[in-house]
């Protein structure tokens, strides 16, 4: 409850900020980067999150490290997480962060799940046929699932849409199950 409170608290403020400056995109980018960074970099991160470091070593290493890559408000923002101690909870603000940020700019993200990778067509004419039904700009997300043995899945946070070979055989074998014979 408390991470999520945080996470709405310090991701509003920073699309309220970025939205005046016009750096909405640009910082979601650069934040995920830096999540990325973190994932992939376990020491960096045990280092920023540690209580046995002081905040100076860590704004420092902020500062050297990260300046050359990123834009100032995305310094800014990391040396305020620094300073408040919420380091720990970057990777939920930033979720939150790009929840709000699709929220403002109508967009709906789509995990696409096949059995092979799609083509520039296909892929065409699917984001074409799902924004019509949602009504917003999609950013897919595609990926090969050789279990699902056919078909397609689409995915968005409030809805699923199980088009595979592997549910429709399930859900015969369920009505074969229910047959009385």
């Amino acid at each position: 409850m408390k991470k999520r409170i945080i996470a709405e608290r310090y991701a509003s403020a920073l699309l309220n900020v970025t939205k005046k400056t016009g750096e909405m995109e640009k910082i979601l980018e650069e934040l995920l980067f830096v999540k990325k960074l973190l994932s992939e970099n376990p020491a960096l991160k045990r280092f920023l999150e540690s209580p046995h470091i002081t905040q100076e070593d860590k704004m420092v290493l902020v500062k050297k490290v990260l300046s050359p890559s990123l834009i100032q408000t995305s310094i800014n923002f990391l040396l305020l997480l620094v300073r408040k101690y919420r380091l720990l909870y970057f990777r939920e603000i930033i979720e939150e962060y790009q929840r709000l940020y699709d929220a403002e700019m109508a967009i709906q993200r789509t995990d696409v799940i096949t059995v092979y990778p799609l083509d520039e067509i296909m892929i065409a004419k699917l984001r074409h046929a799902i924004e019509r039904v949602m009504k917003k700009s999609v950013q897919l997300a595609f990926y090969a699932d050789p279990g699902i043995l056919g078909g397609i899945i689409i995915k968005t946070p409030n809805l699923i849409i199980d088009g595979s070979v592997r549910r429709q055989l399930m859900d015969l074998g369920d009505a074969l199950n229910r047959l009385k014979v």
